[in-house]
């Protein structure tokens, strides 16, 4: 199993969301900490936005910050939510055209697995996978602040 490019980020959102607590924070210091572009992190920020992970107020003093605690947030919903195709193999996907489908005995196994990666992942909350502020790098000549922004 292998998670997509835009879910590792909104999995890196999440993190950083959780270690800023109540506070605001904005996609381009989400850019600068990660040092992704700009496009796709505003793609991802879109998804977790309508996935309700997290909430976006407009304005001058706007910014992004979790919808709800950190520890009712589960890394499995964010999963679910950002990744398109849980299909593991052919035959798992739409188009199937294995000829052994009917008889085959790989595709419960492998569904078994599927189930029990995402069981572990709706175990841990956003909570459970949280740093501190003063776990995200320097930044250029800069840290990230317990506010997010950089100095």
């Amino acid at each position: 199993m292998r998670l997509n490019d835009s879910t590792d980020m909104a999995l890196r959102v999440m993190i950083f969301a959780t270690a800023q607590g109540d506070r605001i924070f904005t996609i381009d210091q989400l850019v600068a900490t990660y040092r992704l572009p700009r496009s796709t992190m505003m793609k991802v920020v879109n998804a977790l936005t309508r996935g309700e992970f997290l909430i976006a107020q407009r304005g001058r003093s706007g910014g992004l910050h979790l919808a709800r605690p950190a520890d009712q947030i589960s890394v499995g919903a964010v999963v679910r939510h950002l990744e398109t195709d849980f299909g593991l193999v052919e035959c798992m996907r739409t188009g199937n055209q294995c000829i052994i489908t009917c008889q085959c005995r790989l595709i419960a196994p492998l569904k078994r697995a599927m189930e029990a990666f995402l069981g572990v992942l709706d175990d841990c909350s956003v909570a459970d996978i949280a740093l501190t502020p003063a776990d995200f790098p320097i930044i250029g000549n800069a840290t990230v602040s317990r506010l997010g922004a950089t100095q």
